[in-house]
């Protein structure tokens, strides 16, 4: 059973992968912006990060570059998600690359099934 901390502001994407990791038997911790991620973070340290980038309050590259500069939490493995149209995918997924993330996802390139499956995978590795 892993910790997961999904940081999503999508109340809809919220439920629904919260209802499928905790049906594979994962414990779920949910931020709705980068902020609250942050806190979070502060005291809770998941065994994965499953992170928006477009978000209220912080983007998901900003609250990625933090999580990258505290030691603590730097190898947590990290996975993006984004429905950025695809020049702003290469991009951005550059970018998530440099930053060190474990994958980079466009949510309607993958069903909410695909996008635990990745999870689960990213988790094994650890």
């Amino acid at each position: 059973m892993a910790q997961i901390l999904l940081v999503e502001d999508d109340a809809i994407l919220v439920e629904m992968y919260q209802a499928k990791f905790e049906l594979e038997g994962h414990n779920v911790e949910v931020a709705t912006n980068g902020e609250e991620c942050l806190a979070i973070l502060e005291n809770y340290t998941p065994e994965l990060i499953l992170l928006d980038i477009l978000m209220p309050k912080l983007n998901g590259f900003h609250v990625l570059k933090e999580i990258k500069k505290e030691p603590h939490l730097r190898q947590i493995p990290v996975i993006l998600l984004t429905n950025l149209g695809e020049a702003e995918v290469d991009m951005n997924h550059e970018l998530a690359t440099a930053l060190g993330v474990s994958d980079y996802l466009i949510k309607s390139h993958h069903t909410p099934d695909e996008v635990v499956e990745k999870v689960v995978k990213a988790l094994n590795k650890v």
